[in-house]
């Protein structure tokens, strides 16, 4: 009888840290499938839409990204946005207005404001790794998805947890449910991808916040990928080109 309850117990161990073991597998094959795309280029479209009154605002710019850790935004439209731009680099964000001729670099101070006043903040683009700033539980599984709760490994960011559905077969996320540190359901993205030149891309990614019943998607068009973007291209310098 006691070797029964110790032979449960160890069962019981090693089932737990399977789990664990498990869905740090998982968060590492979603990193190493993002991480995959050297670069890319596209055409932007940022849908901002009021789910309350269905009212919409469209925003256009070109986006350059190379790696997770190097973006460049460019606006183009409205005609109040042209020549707004954004770059995102491994240590620093900054904004370039037109009518102040300089880039701004933004705090750290500043990371939960929202970016280009959408649903987005700079949080959500952090540009480390899930196995970086996230310690995974697999909650559950099916013949197509993996849900994992994500805890931040630092406690002073906005959120508690989050909820990602990964899809097994390539390993990308197709939705995140963001909790506030209350605890409380505060935002739900979703992702759509496709295969580029054999490679899966995001076409499209929503932003809703459930609290404020306010909506943010990017449509990306006319993507190209892996054309060999030049480090050249990611600094304050070519903001205002």
């Amino acid at each position: 009888m006691k070797l029964f309850f110790t032979f449960l117990m160890v069962l019981t161990v090693n089932l737990q840290s399977g789990t664990v073991e498990d869905a740090k597998i998982i968060l590492s094959k979603v990193d190493t499938a993002i991480f995959s795309l050297k670069d890319k280029t596209s055409t932007v479209e940022m849908q901002m839409i009021n789910l309350k009154t269905n009212s919409k605002k469209i925003k256009k710019a070109m986006l350059y990204q190379k790696g997770l850790d190097k973006k460049l935004f460019k606006y183009t439209y409205p005609k109040s946005d042209n020549g707004i731009a954004s770059l995102t680099l491994p240590n620093a964000v900054y904004l370039y207005l037109p009518m102040f001729k300089k880039p701004k670099k933004i705090t750290n101070l500043a990371e939960g404001n929202k970016f280009n006043k959408s649903d987005f903040s700079l949080e959500d683009s952090d540009n480390k790794t899930y196995s970086e700033r996230f310690t995974p539980t697999l909650i559950k599984s099916d013949k197509d998805t993996y849900l994992l709760n994500l805890i931040p490994k630092e406690s002073d960011g906005s959120y508690s947890r989050l909820l990602a559905t990964i899809n097994r077969h390539h390993y990308y996320p197709e939705k995140i449910e963001y909790y506030d540190q209350t605890g409380k359901k505060l935002k739900v993205a979703t992702y759509i991808f496709k295969k580029v030149d054999g490679i899966w891309v995001t076409t499209q990614v929503s932003m809703e916040n459930v609290v404020k019943k306010h909506m943010t998607k990017f449509i990306m068009t006319d993507i190209k990928i892996n054309t060999g973007l030049k480090d050249e291209m990611f600094t304050v310098e070519k903001m205002a080109e």
